[in-house]
Parts: structure tokens; sequence; C-alpha cells
């Protein structure tokens, strides 16, 4: 069995002060190593020789993490989201974005597998899929059918 040790009180303090430090130290580690910042990533919408894209057209994000779609030239896109994670209770859509640089951003706080589209070149397949966390397993996700809700908005307005 070793001896007690007996610090003065300026060689305790000091000790103790190294001590915090190093709980500090690890913390501030630990804190940036899981990624708790959240990012901000740029979805390019892009009309280029007939083609209509969005760049990447398929992602993976973490919960609060925002996504900025940034139309690429003067066309006219419109993102809309038609399949979202369960937990998602708003419809998520831009405003009509007609000239370049018109950009949509949302930030995302639910996990799961969001399915997006731009409305006006629907039919030209221009599609995106983004994950936010982990992909939503079977009967997660919910379909979000935005040409009835407009037809029950047109509805309430007349």
């Amino acid at each position: 069995m070793s001896a007690p040790v007996f610090y003065s009180y300026g060689q305790g303090l000091k000790e103790l002060e190294k001590l915090h430090m190093k709980k500090l130290i690890l913390l501030a580690a630990l804190f940036a190593c899981t990624g708790a910042y959240a990012k901000e990533v740029t979805v390019k919408e892009v009309s280029n020789d007939g083609k209509f894209y969005f760049l990447p057209s398929y992602l993976t994000i973490q919960p609060g993490d925002t996504v900025h779609f940034v139309n690429e030239q003067d066309n006219i896109h419109e993102v809309m989201f038609v399949s979202v994670p369960k937990g998602v209770n708003e419809m998520i859509m831009s405003p009509l974005q007609e000239k370049k640089g018109d950009t949509f951003s949302h930030t995302f706080t639910i996990p799961g597998t969001y399915q997006f589209h731009c409305h006006p070149h629907e039919a030209l397949g221009m599609q995106g899929t983004l994950i936010v966390g982990k992909p939503s397993k079977k009967g997660e996700t919910k379909h979000v059918d935005h040409h009835a809700l407009e037809k029950q908005l047109e509805a309430k307005s007349h």
C-alpha cells in the first residue's frame, strides 16, 4: 500500500486545473468527432441540352443539415417532395424558381428517405433521393399527393 500524497493548497489547485483541462480537451475532441455540427449542402437544378436533372440526384445528409436547391440557369424549376418519412407533417416544396441563382433551402430534422422531383420537369425524369441519417425501412414513408393538395387548395379559394 502506498503512502498518502499530500499537496499544498497551491499544488492541489494546479493538479485540479490540469485534470479539468484534460477533461475539457477530451470533451472537445469527442464533440468534434461526432459530426455534431450541421452542414449545408447544395443541389444544383440543371437544364442542359434538353436534359433536366439534379446534381447530385442522390445524397445522404445528417439530421439538422440544410440543403440548398439552386437554379443553375434561367429556366423554371420547382422542388417538390413526393415521399417522406411518416414523421414529417408538412408539405416540403419550393416556390417557383424562374431565374439563375434562385434558391430554395430546407433543414431536414427527421431521419429517413425523401423522394423529390422538379414539378415542371417531372415527366422528363428530373427527380432525386435524399437520405437523412439512415434510409427508411419498408412502410416507414408516406406518399405526398401534391396534385390532390393543389385541388383542395383551389377549391377552398373559390
